[in-house]
């Protein structure tokens, strides 16, 4: 009777020590999705397949990109709002979901802000102005003169209504003082497609997409958004030197996850995020696209998108946009 007892106490508790690594494995026991908010084959696309394949080898577990474009990233952000916040579902948009949707949007599903828990910023490219070859301007100040002489005759093409490439571009057209009408696209893929296509004639989009193009003589590189030169394409002038100073429009990509989404895993998100900075693979891989990795902290991501809103918000108004 004393052995069959101890028999019983010995395989309960291995049963129960058997049990322990079950409870107490930590984040991520099972695949993580992240939502892309925009089509295949853009800068925010590429980066996160980037990451994502870094992540599943680092952490042991899938790490899977789901695109889910349209309605200016709305429907993306919104799928990633209301999903169970428990870090297995994150988002990965880029700033306008968070600075620009919330001005040109008066009816989102959410709130960009307190639906959602900052993990941080991964990476930074430049935008570009660009053209199809058929367009007889080379500079930024040969297209001023151009588009001056023909006006009503060209249109640009953004990665979508409310998006930096948008902003960027009316805050451009304003400056040099001409008139284009803009034509929205579900992302970069489409736009550039009909970029090369002449569909569109010029467009402003990230060097991540344009690169390859430009390198093909398909399309053509006027100017850089950003106030420095792309490394990727060292030999395309700013803005700033083609006579327009202070003109400074980039686009960036960042991680978040649902509100709710306990402390633990969101240091960790945190601290992975950070590291990817720091990790030479990854930079050599966001270098050939043309992007500088980030991995900023929350705080950092959450400073941007304030200051962001505020530049923005006096763009929308002195040109009216609107993506009602």
């Amino acid at each position: 009777m004393i052995w069959a007892r101890l028999s019983c106490a010995i395989a309960f508790s291995s049963i129960f020590t058997l049990g322990l690594p079950a409870r107490a494995q930590t984040y991520p026991v099972k695949q993580i999705k992240i939502v892309v908010t925009f089509s295949p084959g853009g800068f925010t696309d590429v980066t996160a397949r980037i990451v994502a394949q870094h992540w599943t080898e680092r952490f042991g577990q899938s790490v899977v990109v789901e695109n889910k474009p349209g309605a200016s990233t709305v429907i993306g952000t919104d799928a990633v709002a209301k999903a169970k916040p428990d870090g297995y579902t994150l988002l990965y948009t880029g700033g306008s979901t968070f600075t620009t949707n919330p001005i040109v949007l008066s009816d989102l599903p959410y709130d960009p802000l307190k639906s959602f828990a900052p993990i941080g910023i991964v990476g930074n490219t430049p935008l570009m102005v660009l053209a199809h070859p058929s367009v007889p301007a080379s500079n930024i100040r040969e297209l001023v003169a151009l588009v001056s002489a023909r006006s009503g005759q060209y249109n640009y093409g953004s990665y979508g209504t409310g998006t930096p490439s948008h902003f960027a571009g009316e805050l451009l057209w304003s400056a040099l003082g001409v008139k284009l009408l803009h034509v929205p696209y579900k992302g970069s893929g489409p736009l550039m497609i009909a970029l090369v296509a002449g569909e569109v004639l010029l467009s402003i989009d990230t060097v991540v997409v344009a690169a390859p193009q430009i390198r093909a003589g398909k399309i053509k590189a006027i100017a850089v958004t950003t106030i420095t030169r792309s490394s990727l394409l060292p030999d395309v002038p700013t803005l700033a030197e083609s006579g327009y100073a202070g003109f400074d429009v980039g686009a960036w990509v960042a991680l978040s996850a649902p509100a709710g989404t306990p402390d633990s895993v969101l240091k960790k998100l945190r601290d992975e995020t950070a590291r990817l900075r720091t990790v030479r693979e990854i930079q050599d891989k966001f270098s050939a696209l043309g992007v500088e990795v980030v991995g900023s902290s929350p705080d950092e991501f959450v400073a941007r998108v304030k200051d962001e809103i505020q530049r923005y918000s006096r763009i929308a108004k002195a040109a009216n946009i609107r993506a009602d």
